[in-house]
C-alpha cells in the first residue's frame, strides 16, 4: 500500500481496467488496448518482458515493481508464469477498479468490441440456461457448451469434460426467458478465427499452414448460466465485475493451459454460493495467432482431459461449511489440493490472496443459500410471468459475407421442400408430383442475387398461435425455417419431458399432428400461456418477448399467424412498422 501511494506510475486511473501479460514490446494490439480513453491498461511483466515502458498511459509492472508492491500472494511465484497476472489484478483493484477485462496481447477487437459486454449491476433481461426441471438430472445435462449456443454444435471449448462431449445437447427445458434477472458477475465473450478449443479439436480440424478459421452465428444472443450449471471459462476475453474480483486468482502449480480453466470451475462454485452467475456474450474479438505446437498443448492439457469431469462433479456436490465467503474460498482451495486438482502451494497462495484483498479494502460478497431456486417458472396459466419456458438452437450455416452463396442453407431448403413434396404426394392432388428442384449451388447463387431473400437471412420470423400448439408445426417449419435468420414459434407450447425428443410427437401434442409432416426438434420457441394470448387478441406480446431475447445483428422481425401463408419473397421495408 505504501508502494502504491508513492508509485510513479502514470496518472491515468479509470474505473475500468485491462490486465494482460506480455513478453514482447508493445504490439499493435497492445497499442489498441491502450488507446481506449475509458480504460486503463496494466501490462504484467515476466522474466523476458522488456523493462522499458514505451506507451505513456500504460501501467507496466516489472518483476521489480511486483516485488515492491508488498503482496504476500505474489512472493515465490515463478519468474515466468502466467499466474503473474495476479499482480495486475491486485494492482487494478487497489487503484479503484470496478471492472476488470482479462485478456491477452494477441486479441483483436471485432464488431462491438468492449461494448459487447453489459455494464450494469442491478437488473438485466434475456435467456437463462438452467438445469432441466426433471428428476435425476445428470452432470452432462448441467453442462453448457457456449459454442453450441452460438451455432457450432460440433465444437467444444478447452476445458469441457471429454467424457461429456458425445451426445451432449442443450435439452428442451434448459432455457428460460426472463424479463428481469440479476446481471452476471462474470461475462465471457466468444473469440472467432482461433477460438479457445482444446488440442484434440485442433489436431483434427486445424490446417498446418494457417491453423483454424472458425466463425459463429452472428445472431445468437447472450445467455446467463444459472447456479448449478457449468461451463469452461478461460482468461482470453473475460469481463469481471467488482463482485467477482475475489475469483480472479490464477493457480501456479498447473500449466498455463490448465490454470485459467481450473480457475473458472473454482470461480463458479464460489459465485454460486453467493447467488452470482456467469454469462456468455456474442463474438467481440478475433485471434489471428495459430497454435505454435499442438502436440505440446495436448500434453499440457492432459490434466484437463483427466480431471475436468471430476472437478465438475466435485463442485456440483460441494457445500461450504464456513460462515463467510473468505473462509469458503480458503476451504475450497484446500479441497482442491486434497483431491490433487492443484498442489498445496496454491492452497497457501489462495489464503495469502484473501488476506491481500482484505488488506486493500476489498469487500467479499455475502453467502446466499437457495440461489438455484431463483427465477422459477410459474404455472402455465400464470399471466405476465417474469420467467417462462423458451428454447434456442442455432446452426451457423450463413456466411458472414452476405454476397456469398449460402450453399448449406440451400441444401436445407431443398430437403425441407422435398419433405413437403412427399407429404403432398399422399393427397389426391397430382400437382406436387411435378415439382422439380434446382441443384443447391444453383439455388444458393440465385438467392444471393435477390435482395429480398438475402434480407430475410437477416430477419427473424415469428409464427404465433392463438391457442396451444397442437398441429402443423412441422409443415410451417419446412416452409419458413431455412428462409430466415431464425424461426421462432410463439404461443403455448406444452412442457416437454426428459425423453420427449425420442417420441414421434412432442409431449402434449400426440394424436394432434399425425396428418402433418413431423416436427424436427429442437425448435426455437417462446411459451406464452393461453391466458396471456387471450384467443389471439394479445399475440403481439410475442414481439416484446422476442425483443427480450436480445437477438443480435438482425435487420427486422416479421410476425404472422399459423393459419396465414406469408409470401416472404415480396419486398418489405424493415425500417417501418407495417401491417
Amino acid at each position: 500500500l505504501d508502494f502504491l501511494a508513492r508509485s510513479s506510475m502514470p496518472s491515468k486511473r479509470t474505473s475500468k481496467w485491462i490486465v494482460i501479460t506480455s513478453t514482447r514490446g508493445p504490439t499493435d494490439n497492445v497499442k489498441r488496448l491502450a488507446s481506449h480513453p475509458d480504460w486503463t491498461l496494466v501490462v504484467v511483466g515476466e522474466e523476458n518482458t522488456p523493462e522499458e515502458r514505451i506507451l505513456p498511459d500504460v501501467h507496466h509492472l516489472s518483476l521489480v515493481t511486483q516485488a515492491a508492491m508488498g503482496f504476500d500472494s505474489l512472493e515465490g511465484l515463478p519468474r515466468s508464469s502466467y499466474s503473474r497476472k495476479n499482480a495486475g489484478y491486485l494492482y487494478s483493484i487497489a487503484n479503484g477498479a470496478n471492472w476488470i477485462y482479462d485478456t491477452d496481447d494477441d486479441i483483436e477487437f471485432h464488431g462491438k468490441g468492449l461494448d459487447q459486454f453489459e455494464y450494469v449491476t442491478e437488473r438485466t433481461r434475456g435467456l437463462r440456461f438452467t438445469t432441466p426441471d426433471w428428476s435425476n438430472t445428470t452432470i452432462q445435462e448441467s453442462m453448457f457448451n457456449p459454442y453450441r449456443h452460438f451455432g457450432r454444435p460440433e465444437m467444444w471449448p478447452r476445458g469441457f469434460p471429454i467424457e461429456h462431449i458425445k451426445n451432449h445437447d442443450h435439452k428442451d427445458g434448459s432455457y428460460r426467458l426472463c424479463r428481469v434477472q440479476q446481471p452476471p458477475a462474470v461475462q465471457q465473450a466468444i473469440v472467432q478465427n482461433e477460438p479457445e478449443v482444446d488440442a484434440i479439436y485442433r489436431i483434427f480440424h486445424s490446417e498446418r499452414s494457417y491453423g483454424l478459421e472458425e466463425n459463429f452465428s452472428e445472431y445468437a444472443p447472450p445467455v446467463i448460466l444459472a447456479p448449478g450449471t457449468y461451463a469452461p471459462l478461460n482468461s482470453r476475453n473475460t469481463l469481471f465485475s467488482r463482485s467477482a474480483f475475489f475469483c480472479l486468482f490464477l493457480p501456479t502449480t498447473v500449466s498455463s493451459r490448465v490454470a485459467d480453466i481450473w480457475r473458472g470451475y473454482f470461480m463458479q462454485a464460489l459465485l454460486h454460493a453467493a447467488g452470482e452467475t456467469v454469462s456468455f456474450v456474442p463474438v467481440n474479438a478475433i485471434r489471428q495467432n495459430k497454435a505454435k505446437n499442438v502436440i505440446k498443448d495436448f500434453n499440457d492439457e492432459m490434466y484437463i482431459f483427466d480431471k475436468a469431469g471430476e472437478i465438475v462433479q466435485f463442485i456440483d456436490e460441494w457445500m461450504c461449511k464456513e460462515a463467510s465467503m473468505e473462509k469458503c474460498m480458503i476451504e475450497l482451495a484446500e479441497k482442491f489440493a486434497e483431491r490433487g486438482f492443484w498442489n498445496d502451494e496454491d492452497a497457501k497462495l489462495v489464503k495469502h490472496w484473501v488476506y491481500d484483498l482484505q488488506k486493500i479494502g476489498y469487500v467479499f460478497p455475502a453467502l446466499r443459500k437457495g440461489s438455484q431456486s431463483d427465477y422459477l417458472i410459474g404455472e402455465d396459466k400464470d399471466v405476465l410471468s417474469n420467467c417462462r419456458r423458451a428454447h434456442l438452437s442455432l446452426v451457423h450455416d450463413l456466411s458472414l459475407n452476405k454476397t456469398e452463396p449460402a450453399v448449406n442453407r440451400a441444401v436445407q431448403k431443398i430437403n425441407n421442400f422435398g419433405d413437403l413434396k412427399d407429404w403432398c404426394n399422399q393427397s389426391s392432388s397430382e400437382k406436387s408430383k411435378n415439382w422439380l428442384f434446382p441443384a443447391p449451388d444453383q439455388l444458393a447463387e440465385a438467392t444471393a442475387k435477390n435482395k429480398t431473400l438475402t434480407d430475410n437471412y437477416q430477419t427473424v420470423a415469428i409464427i404465433s398461435n392463438n391457442y396451444q400448439w397442437s398441429m402443423g408445426m412441422g409443415m410451417l417449419q419446412r416452409m419458413y425455417e431455412a428462409n430466415f435468420a431464425m424461426l421462432i414459434f410463439c404461443g403455448h407450447y406444452p412442457k416437454q419431458g426428459k425423453y420427449s425428443e425420442k417420441k414421434a410427437f412432442p409431449d402434449g401434442m400426440a394424436g394432434g399432428d399425425w396428418s402433418y409432416p413431423n416436427l424436427k426438434r429442437p425448435i426455437n420457441y417462446i411459451d406464452l400461456s393461453n391466458e396471456e394470448v387471450q384467443n389471439g387478441f394479445f399475440m403481439y406480446y410475442c414481439l416484446t418477448k422476442v425483443e427480450e431475447m436480445n437477438i443480435q445483428n438482425v435487420k427486422g422481425y416479421v410476425i404472422f399467424s399459423d393459419d396465414a401463408t406469408f409470401n416472404f419473397w415480396n419486398p418489405l421495408n424493415l425500417d417501418l412498422l407495417q401491417g
